[in-house]
């Protein structure tokens, strides 16, 4: 349902480029193209007649934040139960929900998350339900409808394993009040898939499982203790599929036996709570340790628990733990992109990738610096011009406040 647009050329020069792929440039441009693409990137290009230039002013140039475990626009910012769509707690396995029916293109945190610089986002449903539902990455595009906004969907299929599992239906005297209840929940729910039939009736549940079993899609396990985590292992070992591991707060404990099974970490939010006994333990300690085994490990805010905007400041605070600057911010950028499936279009600013781009009037791990303005696809999706005066900064799509143009606010929507 994505409605084609025209672009008008686009070159900005004269910028810091911190390409993440392939090193920095000092002093160079990037040309977009009329479809929304990186056309060009280097030191001395040769800017097209016609085309929209704007001055960076020296300051640095990165590829928009990628966010790889969020609840953005599923748990709605002050519209209490009404916006809360997140959890389907009502059954075990509700495999066959899907995210992208309970998006919300209208949350405020949206426009939020492009003032840090975050123009991708995976949206994962859970965290009470042994199988939660279907995740999809977005783009922070300007949207009216969800649909306009998928990036990738699917991108795997949810599950939780320990306390929360554990906290929604055990107290109810229903299956799983224990660890061993969650995990034979997911194992039967596999096994099931493996032998549907769809000539004797469709099951929804077994179908959303099927591109797990097939290899096509990783199962997304939220685990944080480091037992649930080493059973996320066993069961993908088992039924020989892709895991995924969500939170993750004591995966350094058993680092290496994440980075022998070849898993993947969208590791945090390390800044958080510490509320649950489970992540009693959160620190920043975790990406720093799971990079140091060789697993690949994406920075994440776990929205709502830390608000987009300081994705940055998460990464930020990696590097004190440890973390080289550019290892923190491809944790926020390739790496989740490649975690998600989404690296040929997002996560580094390459020929033939999307303009999807932010400009800082600093360094982007300093405390400090502020986001000057985020492109998605080549369109200014935000401008900060509380210091700007309205000139030198882009504003191609007449609209400098970073919400959609049409469509109900926050606080505006009514029955």
């Amino acid at each position: 349902m994505r409605r084609e647009e025209e672009y008008c050329v686009l070159a900005i020069v004269n910028a810091r480029i911190l390409t993440v792929s392939d090193g920095v440039i000092e002093s160079g441009a990037v040309l977009v193209d009329d479809a929304g693409k990186i056309a060009a990137v280097g030191e001395r290009l040769d800017v097209p007649e016609g085309a929209e230039v704007i001055d960076a002013g020296g300051r640095t140039l990165t590829p928009g934040l990628v966010d790889a475990f969020s609840q953005l626009a599923l748990l709605n910012e002050g519209l209490g139960w009404a916006g809360q769509d997140a959890d389907e707690a009502t059954d075990p396995n509700t495999a066959h929900v899907r995210a992208l029916d309970g998006i919300y293109p209208f949350d405020r945190a949206i426009a939020e998350a492009r003032t840090g610089g975050v123009t991708t986002v995976h949206v994962v449903p859970g965290c009470s339900n042994v199988l939660a539902g279907v995740a999809l990455a977005i783009k922070l595009r300007r949207a009216v409808v969800a649909d306009d906004l998928v990036l990738r969907h699917p991108t795997g299929v949810a599950a939780a394993l320990g306390e929360r599992p554990k906290a929604a239906y055990g107290g109810e005297k229903r299956m799983p009040a224990t660890r061993m209840g969650i995990a034979a929940i997911l194992r039967e729910a596999l096994v099931k898939a493996q032998e549907y039939k769809p000539e004797k009736g469709r099951d929804l549940r077994s179908e959303a499982l099927l591109p797990v079993l097939r290899g096509e899609l990783p199962l997304l396990v939220q685990a944080h203790r480091a037992d649930d985590i080493v059973t996320a292992l066993r069961i993908g070992q088992e039924f020989g599929i892709r895991i995924v591991l969500l939170g993750a707060t004591e995966a350094h404990l058993v680092a290496d036996l994440i980075a022998a099974a070849g898993v993947a970490v969208a590791a945090g939010p390390s800044l958080a709570s510490r509320g649950r006994q489970e992540t009693r333990d959160v620190g920043f300690h975790l990406p720093v340790a799971l990079h140091r085994h060789g697993v690949p490990t994406a920075i994440v805010t776990g929205h709502p628990q830390l608000d987009q905007p300081y994705l940055n400041i998460a990464a930020a605070l990696a590097v004190r733990e440890g973390l080289t600057p550019e290892e923190a911010l491809r944790a926020v950028t390739l790496t989740p992109a490649e975690i998600l499936g989404v690296a040929d279009r997002v996560g580094s600013i390459a020929v033939g990738k999307d303009a999807d781009l932010v400009l800082w009037d600093g360094d982007p791990l300093e405390l400090t610096t502020r986001v000057a303005w985020t492109m998605v696809e080549g369109r200014t999706v935000y401008v900060d011009h509380r210091d700007d005066g309205g000139s030198e900064l882009p504003g191609r799509d007449g609209n400098r406040s970073g919400v959609p143009e049409a469509g109900p606010r926050r606080g505006e929507v009514e029955c």
